[in-house]
């Protein structure tokens, strides 16, 4: 399975979901048990964890730059996912006007097969990712950031086409 540009997914973390059924459908019977990507409704602004209750402001569009990445919008807020300055480890990432540079890896963590195919979403050449803090703790409100890569399922995340 690929991204497809311009459709809207949710990004739910690996870590908490692995085995679960992530069918649109299945939200009402685990979205208190996984942690969505969330564009917060607090400040319109921060990027964080939140139940997977499968509203506009979880879904996140993919725009080919054409040469390999994308940016990565909201789906209703139309604000992209940055960082201000240099991507350094435990840098939060935010949502603002103007757009970054994505690259995103689509794998199967630990070559599971049974598992759906999930991304992991970098900073253009460098070894700096999407990270759920606190080896991705799923309680609402917990920041995503920048961390260098590492095994950890925090910093993996199914995407699952939105309706």
């Amino acid at each position: 399975m690929t991204i497809q540009p311009n459709v809207p997914y949710w990004l739910i973390n690996v870590k908490h979901a692995r085995g679960k059924d992530l069918s649109a459908q299945s939200i009402q019977g685990v979205g208190q048990e996984v942690a969505a990507m969330d564009l917060s409704g607090g400040d319109g602004q921060s990027i964080i964890a939140f139940e997977w209750h499968g509203g506009d402001n979880q879904k996140w569009l993919f725009e080919p730059t054409g040469n390999g990445t994308y940016h990565i919008k909201n789906f209703t807020a139309n604000k992209y996912i940055t960082f201000p300055d240099e991507p350094n480890d435990g840098k939060q990432v935010i949502a603002t006007d103007g757009p970054r540079e994505w690259e995103v890896r689509v794998g199967r963590e630990d070559d599971d097969d049974s598992e759906p195919p999930s991304i992991r979403i970098f900073v253009p050449g460098t070894r700096q990712n999407l990270d759920l803090t606190n080896h991705g703790d799923i309680t609402p409100g917990n920041p995503v950031q920048l961390w260098e890569q590492t095994p950890g399922k925090g910093q993996a995340w199914y995407f699952i086409q939105g309706k």
